[in-house]
């Protein structure tokens, strides 16, 4: 069974296929399925968020292109503002923000009115804690709407999203580097290349008494 937040691939018609295939064309069989294992991997790199629109097959070799990041991290944007409430900094609101921080606790309308919010995100680490708190499954936040949403001042949002962005191109890079470890040759933008050193793909090739067998797993945030 697949951990959580990983897959494993069943490849197991295609793999048969291949190695029919091998033997019809006489060529080598272990070699053969290698180097079709490395181009599986690679499409389904290409086939993982964040893409800009559906990959194809005939897309092309890259595994990802800066629009599919851009759009990677727009969605993490997304998902971390979705569970809080962001107060952009007219006068108002920073007064409003200002009191709310020095009383602590609940955030309460005024005149006896009732609960606004939980109450207020004061740093990153505040921040962090929410955000790993409202994960669900897969990875993405869950939908929080008024009064559980905790106000947060705009200039902490975007602090806290930096810190958050630059995991955009994780997943893709799992299946990149089992692609790789395949000795497939794709190249890939900047942004999912700085993910290949902690990234937890693998790509395997194993001997059975069927022939030759390639081994495709991954594991990150958004595998299901």
């Amino acid at each position: 069974m697949a951990k959580k937040n990983s897959i494993e691939i069943d490849d197991s018609v295609f793999q048969h296929k291949l190695r029919r295939l091998a033997k019809n064309l006489k060529i080598d069989e272990y070699d053969f399925v290698k180097d079709q294992g490395g181009l599986l991997a690679r499409e389904i790199a290409k086939m993982t968020p964040p893409y800009s629109s559906f990959p194809s097959v005939k897309g092309g070799s890259s595994v990802g292109s800066k629009a599919d990041i851009e759009k990677g991290e727009l969605s993490i944007r997304h998902d971390i503002k979705k569970i809080c409430w962001v107060l952009k900094p007219t006068g108002k609101n920073t007064k409003r923000l200002a009191e709310a921080i020095r009383r602590g606790g609940k955030v309460y309308g005024a005149r006896g009115g009732g609960i606004l919010a939980p109450g207020v995100i004061k740093t990153v680490s505040e921040y962090h804690k929410w955000h790993k708190a409202n994960k669900r499954g897969r990875g993405r936040t869950k939908n929080l709407s008024f009064p559980n949403l905790p106000w947060v001042s705009e200039s902490l949002f975007e602090e806290y999203a930096a810190t958050q962005i630059k995991f955009a191109g994780a997943a893709k890079a799992t299946f990149w580097k089992a692609s790789l470890m395949l000795k497939g040759k794709s190249p890939a933008p900047a942004k999912i290349k700085r993910h290949l050193s902690r990234a937890k793909g693998s790509g395997m090739m194993l001997r059975s008494s069927k022939g030759p067998v390639v081994t495709i797993s991954g594991s990150a945030d958004g595998l299901s």
